[in-house]
């Protein structure tokens, strides 16, 4: 019986120590008035594929987490920040934790037997979940910030996937049970420049094509108008030449008139 137990406990440290976990921010937003992303954050989202893909940077995640949106947070960002990638991945994210439940989501990573792992959340929370793993000090995550990486690893599994590449290492942070945190970049500036570079031609290729159609629409007005004009001015031609024929054909009568008159009084 104790030896069943002694295993267990080394199995339960195992799965608890054999982890990456990989903490990122939703991406940017418009204002606080709409839920979902901006231009740029729906970029950053199209562009973390390159980033945790099986090309990328990191570690590509065999689950990924995203904060649940609520009645008092509607905010879908968390979960739209990550769909491509976990659609590229052939994932499906998991929604089971709202904002609120970090405690909840760092128990279940922990038991969970999945090695890598990648949280999308709020910025707010996300200082909390990383003192869920006995990360020290950890920052505030600042408001204007949504490139940083917060990875969580105890040593066991590489993050960097290519050594060649600068991963731009901000920080680290001291844990416990061997864990550290480090602060690297998502680096994916330049694929988001070329998306929106990409997404405002699209825009602009629309705008002319409705300015082409508006001034199509406008030749024909035009056309019309001057094809009206010019049935006005036949039918005022038209109603010209009857109106002369009408008083040539009265002269010619009064004429007639008068003759008869005349040859009637000689007579």
């Amino acid at each position: 019986m104790k030896v069943k137990f002694i295993i267990n406990a080394l199995l339960g440290l195992t799965l608890v120590n054999a982890k990456l976990i990989m903490l990122i921010r939703h991406g940017e937003k418009i204002n606080d008035d709409y839920t979902d992303l901006s231009p740029e954050g729906k970029a950053r989202a199209e562009c973390l594929i390159n980033t945790f893909g099986p090309n990328g940077i990191y570690a590509t995640p065999q689950i990924i987490y995203a904060q649940k949106p609520t009645k008092q947070r509607q905010s879908t960002r968390p979960v739209d920040t990550v769909t491509p990638l976990a659609e590229s991945l052939g994932l499906e994210v998991d929604l089971s934790y709202s904002s609120g439940k970090f405690k909840d989501l760092a128990k279940e990573i922990k038991k969970s037997p999945e090695e890598v792992i990648l949280v999308s959340w709020a910025n707010d929370r996300i200082p909390k979940i990383a003192k869920e793993f006995g990360i020290k000090k950890v920052p505030e995550w600042k408001g204007k910030e949504f490139d940083d990486v917060w990875i969580i690893t105890d040593g066991t599994t590489s993050y960097i996937r290519d050594a060649t590449v600068d991963v731009n290492l901000k920080k680290t942070y001291k844990g416990k049970k061997d864990f550290t945190m480090e602060v690297v970049s998502e680096n994916v500036e330049q694929c988001m420049a070329q998306v929106l570079g990409e997404y405002s031609s699209s825009i602009t290729t629309r705008n002319n094509a409705n300015s082409n159609d508006s001034s199509t629409i406008n030749t024909n007005k035009n056309a019309n108008s001057n094809d009206s004009i010019n049935n006005e001015s036949v039918i005022s031609n038209e109603y010209e030449i009857d109106s002369s024929s009408e008083a040539i054909k009265v002269s010619t009568m009064t004429l007639t008139i008068l003759l008869s008159m005349i040859f009637y009084l000689f007579n």
